[in-house]
């Protein structure tokens, strides 16, 4: 096992008002390509390693283990809001819900968890009504504006004010190493006003693009009012000894973990 390496933001712990962190490849006891923390049950891994990884994890951050609740990613927009009946629902056993890629909650003590291996890790705290949302958003889910929808089911679940919001986008795919093609760049332009400030001319192939999608979903959430916004700013296809990056290992990988939990426990 090697040593667990996990990433924070400095304003979402400065609420002190939840556990959190992004996970790397480093820290738990998978091996292989999967070496050595893979978070994914969908991988092809041994169930009782991931589980392992799990357990690891949550004794270190001091996760509620028995309630961690995770996404049915299918880079949809969907958002469910989960309640104290989700509790364990993708690792302790089997979800009632599929196809979503967002979760909301505002009940203390359930780790919220979504995935990642390139897409953006969006995480999302009501310090004032007590809420919180965790949402992946790969360039399908930005391209429809994820993180706006999960802000905006916490408003309308919550009752949650852009303002008492603070946010963090985690590691993924940076402008430096996204590049895309004229159906991507068309859907961005199609939904996204500002598309043209976040989307550029490869330098080093004609007639592709390179895309900001860190740029994309902190203006989303800055346009709605949110003051408060910390982007890790670490590209997953830049260190792939460190993070897994689908672009770089396509199936021979595992898949990080962008996990959350409201309340502080003794």
């Amino acid at each position: 096992m090697s040593k667990l390496d996990i990433i924070q933001f400095d304003n979402i712990n400065a609420t002190n008002l939840v556990k959190h962190c992004f996970t790397t490849r480093h820290g738990g006891v998978s091996e292989g390509y999967f070496g050595t923390m893979n978070m994914g049950f969908t991988r092809g891994e041994a169930r009782a390693v991931v589980l392992k990884n799990y357990e690891i994890l949550g004794d270190a951050v001091g996760f509620t283990k028995e309630n961690y609740v995770t996404t049915h990613q299918t880079h949809t927009t969907n958002v469910h809001v989960v309640t104290k009946e989700d509790a364990g629902m993708g690792v302790l056993r089997e979800r009632t819900y599929s196809e979503v890629d967002a979760l909301i909650t505002n009940v203390p003590n359930i780790p919220l968890v979504i995935f990642g291996a390139d897409c953006v890790p969006v995480f999302l705290v009501d310090t004032k009504n007590k809420a919180i949302g965790v949402a992946h958003s790969g360039w399908m889910g930005t391209g429809h504006r994820m993180a706006e929808v999960a802000l905006l089911a916490m408003m309308q679940e919550f009752g949650t004010n852009p303002k008492d919001v603070v946010a963090a986008i985690g590691p993924s795919i940076g402008k430096c190493c996204f590049q895309v093609d004229d159906p991507v760049v068309n859907l961005f332009r199609k939904n996204i006003d500002f598309a043209d400030e976040i989307i550029f001319d490869d330098p080093s192939e004609a007639g592709k693009y390179r895309m900001d999608l860190w740029e994309c979903n902190r203006r989303f959430l800055a346009d709605m009012g949110v003051p408060n916004i910390e982007v890790a700013e670490l590209c997953t296809m830049c260190d792939t000894e460190r993070f897994y990056s689908h672009r770089v290992m396509q199936n021979e990988r595992g898949v990080m973990a962008g996990v959350m939990e409201l309340g502080i426990r003794n």
